[in-house]
């Protein structure tokens, strides 16, 4: 999923704006440690 990899460089945690982080099938925020998944090949960046 090299094409993710690069993606997750642009895109940013919505509740905090930290940086994204891919760990196997879910993004993680370095800043605020919000788990958001990946759904058929699509990061769920839903805030609460």
């Amino acid at each position: 999923m090299k094409w993710l990899e690069e993606l997750t460089e642009l895109l940013e945690c919505p509740i905090c704006k930290g940086d994204l982080e891919l760990l196997g099938n879910k993004l993680c925020c370095k800043k605020c440690k919000k788990v958001y998944l990946i759904k058929d090949k699509i990061p769920v960046l839903l805030g609460e």
